[in-house]
């Protein structure tokens, strides 16, 4: 199958719990996206008008908005079932978010349209992830900023995967120990599973960003890595939920998940992101002009 068509139809399907399965809370998105942008350039970022490129339900987007980052924060994706579901988020948190369905490697801008781009988790999921940043490059007015954020490292994968993996054995092993058997919507949903991993095209070293960066025309590159014990705990999140559904709709387990992995993420801040080997961390962050 066609790379763009599988990321499509995964991400269509995702939509609707994919907010559930990585913990995001609309009702704090303005000071969430506020703090992970500072923590990448060193300040909050002011923009007159801010793209959020392959924006999954809105996280930046909606967020720049409501913290009031942005004068005008547009969206764009190649889901549609995404955009809808980034449509119903901004109205949620009371923004305007203008949307495109678009792909990241044709966005349908002018020239100099925005002195602000981020792309959070995209990379991975374009098939040619140059052209994807020549295109932030060329809507990138002069002097602009574009920030590239939780792109997966090859060691961070290797970490997640064997996390998670020890999770689904234990699960399954409680299953057989019960004698559940799996049903036909369970397979289905399994199938699903196999094919939101494929939907993860690539992984990158920070010198891979730099080099590709550099290629696509920007001139001033900062590259890092970032995250340990973060992406371990959302990972397992992500996988508990996608198999027990009915978490999501638990208040306590989404209080739970949510109080654990901004614990993770405290941890990482103050100590895992000093101490922890570059190479161990689990995503990159980019800024870029």
């Amino acid at each position: 199958m066609d790379p763009k068509e599988l990321n499509a139809l995964v991400h269509d399907r995702e939509a609707a719990f994919y907010d559930d399965r990585f913990l995001i809370d609309y009702a704090h998105i303005g000071p969430d996206v506020a703090r992970d942008l500072r923590n990448v350039i060193g300040r909050e970022p002011r923009a007159r008008r801010a793209l959020d490129v392959a924006c999954g339900t809105g996280y930046a987007a909606v967020g720049l908005a409501a913290a009031g980052l942005a004068d005008e924060s547009h969206a764009s994706d190649l889901s549609a079932a995404m955009v809808e579901r980034t449509r119903a988020n901004a109205a949620r948190a009371g923004v305007d978010v203008p949307l495109t369905q678009a792909d990241a490697e044709t966005l349908p801008y002018a020239d100099d349209s925005f002195d602000l781009v981020v792309a959070r988790g995209a990379l991975h999921h374009v098939p040619d992830p140059l052209r994807a940043l020549q295109e932030i490059r060329r809507v990138l007015e002069p002097g602009g900023t574009a920030i590239v954020l939780a792109e997966p490292t090859p060691g961070g994968e290797r970490q997640t995967g064997a996390v998670v993996g020890l999770a689904v054995k234990v699960v399954e092993t409680i299953k057989r120990a019960r004698g559940v058997t799996e049903t036909e919507e369970e397979l289905v949903r399994r199938h699903w599973e196999l094919a939101s991993i494929a939907a993860n095209l690539h992984t990158f070293e920070p010198e891979q960003i730099a080099s590709l960066a550099e290629k696509a025309g920007f001139e001033d590159i900062e590259v890092g890595t970032a995250w340990w014990s973060w992406i371990l705990v959302l990972g397992i999140n992500y996988y508990l939920v996608g198999e027990f559904e009915q978490l999501a709709a638990n208040r306590i387990a989404r209080a739970a998940g949510r109080a654990a992995v901004n614990t993770a993420a405290t941890f990482d801040r103050v100590i895992a992101d000093r101490l922890v080997p570059p190479q161990w961390r689990h995503t990159i962050q980019a800024v870029l002009r």
